[in-house]
């Protein structure tokens, strides 16, 4: 009897021994806000404010109360609120890993894509409106800009002969998932969401391109237009880069989403303000298109 326990007791230990001990399943997700996501210092939502995440940052978090999540932030622990967060998968990490920004990114199934060759139908995506107006920097709204810079995109691609439709024509509110859906009842060839970035690094500067991950065709379109933007817009060039944001992933066509410059940046805003750089960026529209049909 006694030696039974003895070897109850020894397997017991030897199982702990084997298992890891700092292993906690985090989730992966990205914020999902107009401007920047507060980190604080426990959760709650009156504690001090110790930094900031960037829109659309990927992060990896541990859920520890309702409505709020534990990162690592600069080498300590920090807290988000979950209502900015949109999850997009579980991973395994060290509890001493330094998640405020992942290295992976989400693989969602790519949806049906039209074909490469022969666009025609075109459906531009002024970001954010309504009551959403997206980054606000002195008097300038990302609304505002957005627009404006799609309508001057939709006036040439018509002028070219392409069929034009807007997710939006004026200051309302439509949702993400709204988005897409008119995109896909229109039929549309491409689907490009217009934007302009924000950060609370005021270094950061330039223009990027976004595209579903998992897409070859909306990764030739992303590029295309990374590639036609940087060569009208005098700004720096971030690249392109796969994502999983909601916009792009229920569309069924090719479809990619471009930040026009930092609002956040005194250079980028400067050009913002512009109509030269607004014609720039509607022209670079047009001409991307114009080679992603070749």
């Amino acid at each position: 009897m006694q030696k039974s326990i003895v070897t109850a007791i020894v397997l017991f230990f030897s199982i702990l021994v084997m298992m890891p001990l700092h292993a906690h399943a985090y989730e992966t997700g990205y914020v999902d806000t107009s401007g920047t996501l507060n980190v604080r210092d426990s959760a709650n939502a009156d504690a001090p404010v110790i930094g900031a995440l960037s829109n659309r940052q990927t992060i990896e978090y541990l859920e520890v109360s309702e409505g709020w999540g534990q990162i690592t932030y600069n080498g300590r622990a920090g807290y988000v609120s979950l209502d900015f967060i949109t999850a997009s998968g579980v991973s395994e990490v060290d509890e001493e890993e330094t998640v405020t920004e992942a290295n992976t990114e989400p693989v969602p199934e790519p949806a049906p894509e039209a074909s490469l060759q022969g666009v025609q139908r075109v459906v531009l995506d002024p970001g954010h409106g309504g009551r959403d107006p997206g980054a606000i920097v002195g008097d300038v709204m990302e609304k505002e800009l957005a627009l404006d810079i799609a309508e001057r995109a939709a006036n040439y691609l018509s002028s070219a002969g392409y069929d034009v439709s807007l997710t939006r024509t004026g200051d309302t509110y439509v949702g993400l998932e709204d988005r897409a859906a008119f995109a896909n009842r229109q039929s549309a060839d491409v689907f490009i969401s217009i934007h302009a970035n924000a950060s609370f690094e005021v270094e950061a500067n330039g223009i990027e391109t976004f595209y579903m991950h998992g897409s070859s065709q909306s990764k030739e379109l992303a590029r295309t237009l990374q590639q036609m933007a940087v060569s009208e817009v005098p700004m720096r060039d971030r690249g392109i880069r796969g994502s999983a944001f909601r916009v792009l992933t229920n569309t069924q066509m090719p479809a990619a989403l471009v930040e026009f410059g930092f609002m956040t940046n005194s250079g980028d805003a400067s050009l913002q303000q512009t109509d030269l750089m607004r014609d720039q960026s509607a022209r670079s529209i047009l001409r991307a298109v114009d080679a992603y049909s070749q």
